[in-house]
This record gives C-alpha cells, structure tokens and sequence, in this order.
C-alpha cells in the first residue's frame, strides 16, 4: 500500500502564504479573497534537469490568525496544475508529467470538513485507479480553547491500495483517521495533521523576529530518507505586532524533498533530493535557492541510482483579489 496525499503540504504551503497576505487588522474583519497562485521550481542536476511550473485559483474566506475558540466559519479552497518536464527522462519514463491537484478545508464552528484529490501521472485520471487518490472527511473539535485545538474524525478515501478482490479488481475505497491538532503560544507554535501520515510545523519563538520553523512529513516508510522535512532559521523584518505586519523576512535552512508519480502502466517514480538553502519571503512571493548535495532516484519502491548533486531555484506566490464591498 502507497502512502498518498503528499500534494497537501504543497497546497497548505500556499495556504499559509494567503493568510500572511494582510495584517491582523484585515484578517479579523472577515475578508474573502480570491486567489491567483502561481510557481516555478527548476532542478539542475549532473545527469538531468526538471522544470516544475504551477498554476492555479483558490478562494479564502472567514476568520484568520485569531484564537481556535473565536473560530466560527473558515473556508479555503485550491486547484492547482503542477507539470514536470524532464529534459533528459530517466528509466525511459515520459518528458511530460501531469500533476493535478485540489484541496477543500473548512470549518463550522467546532465542525471540520475536508476533501482532497490528486492525479500525477503521464495519464492522469484515465491512466487507471493507481493514477490519483481522492479523500472526503469530516472531524470534530473536542478540544477548543484560545490556544489549543483538537479535532478527531475520519475520511472514505479512494485509490489503488494494493488490495486485491478475489477476481483480481482493486479495492478502491478505505475508511481512514483524520487528525488535527493546534498550540499557540507566546514561545512556540505547533500544528500537526494526521491524514494516512503525520504532518508536523513548529515554530519556535513564533512573535520573535529571529525564530526557527520545521515541517516535517512522511508519505512511506521504507527508511529513514523517507522524511520529508524543511529546517529554517528566520530573521524577519517585523514582529507580528508590527503595524505593517509580520511580511517579510530571510532565512537559511536544510531540507529534504521529493517529487513523485505513478504511470499508467503501475509503474512507479519518486525523485528525492537534499539540499541547503537560502530564502526570502515577502509572504505575496516566495524566493528560495541552494545547492543539491544528495539525490536519489526511486522506481517502484527500490532505490535506483542518482541524478547527482546540483542547485535548485523555486519561486512560490499568490495574487490576492479582495472580493469585499
């Protein structure tokens, strides 16, 4: 069974950027914001090069940045098209990969509702069952003060697990546990989600100009490099009680990332890379680029050779449009 919904940290990452778009005086007053996001992520390697561009429409609306009790309605929603372009394919796999990706997360009150698709593959969709991986949730918030939050709940999620019927038809469908949990505090901040894995962000000194993030997830278990994860030690320009708000700031950091997909004839590819980084951060637009000391290919859950070392380039942003009168 393939771990899936790697995509989410990707969209989350665009989520967190749209809600650092305005300072705390907006945000409280209930904005909705329609959202234009936009990247390009570019990897040279010693044997190869990926191009990585995305393109897509979201939405906001509700309360940000505010108390968990205070929450009563939160929506954000996001589409996204991602396509790798492999300059030099390797293992003879397609130039073109495409990479569809949605995210629905909203809150009622103490009411959690979530649905997330993704398709990566030469054939995206229609290239089989093990071609993409849908889930829709619900969850309920059993713990709710100003500075903690936890929700229980679960998912129906859909996708080739490798489960196999006595007629040798997939399985297609698993009722799995949804979990979501929140601590904000003067001197350390932590959110975690479990949907199949675990999904970690701490920041510690979260109001401090000098503070340290770490995201960190795991989409399979086959060893210790399957650890997705980001270290960052910040210096911002402004603290969060700043009258221009906490927008900018520049950073230098480690991480270890991937890109993966599954063809249409099963097989599947992962790209893993570790690298050291600089970036700066104007919350509308991301800048992040370092050197690849570490790569790895991976076929079908074997590792598989390496690309080499090499350099990365990666912008991320969103174009906010105020949709209130």
């Amino acid at each position: 069974m393939r771990i899936f919904f790697c995509s989410a940290f990707f969209l989350l990452l665009f989520f967190g950027i749209a809600t650092a778009i305005f300072g705390q005086d907006v945000v409280q007053e209930t904005p909705s914001l329609f959202l234009l996001p936009f990247g390009y992520d570019f990897l040279r390697f010693e044997e190869n090069a990926v191009h990585n561009p995305a393109l897509g429409v979201g939405f906001l609306s509700g309360e940000q940045d505010i108390p968990f009790d205070k929450v009563d309605r939160r929506f954000f929603g996001l589409a996204l098209y991602r396509p790798l372009i492999f300059t030099t394919p390797p293992f003879e796999i397609p130039k073109y990969i495409h990479q569809i990706e949605t995210l629905f997360d909203g809150r009622i009150q103490r009411h959690q509702l979530l649905f997330i698709f993704k398709s990566s593959s030469d054939k995206p969709v229609y290239g089989g069952l093990h071609t993409f991986q849908g889930a829709a949730g619900w969850g309920y918030e059993i713990v709710r003060k100003p500075q903690m939050s936890l929700i229980l709940g679960g998912v129906i999620a859909v996708t080739d697990f490798g489960i196999t019927l006595p007629s040798g038809a997939a399985w297609p469908v698993l009722p799995l546990p949804f979990i979501r949990f929140g601590i904000d505090t003067q001197w350390f901040a932590l959110s975690f989600d479990f949907l199949t894995g675990p999904n970690l962000e701490f920041t510690v000194a979260p109001k401090e100009r000098i503070r340290f993030t770490a995201d960190m997830r795991m989409d399979y278990y086959r060893s210790i490099t399957d650890l997705i994860y980001e270290f960052t030690l910040w210096y911002r320009l402004f603290t969060p009680e700043h009258k221009l708000g906490d927008f900018a700031g520049i950073g230098l950091g480690v991480k270890n990332d991937s890109m993966d997909f599954t063809l249409a004839n099963n097989m599947s590819f992962e790209l893993q890379q570790t690298s050291v980084f600089a970036v700066v951060d104007l919350s509308l637009v991301k800048i992040q680029g370092g050197w690849i000391f570490d790569s790895r290919y991976i076929t079908n859950d074997q590792k598989n050779g390496s690309p080499g070392s090499g350099f990365f380039v990666s912008i991320q942003g969103i174009i906010p449009i105020n949709l209130r009168q």
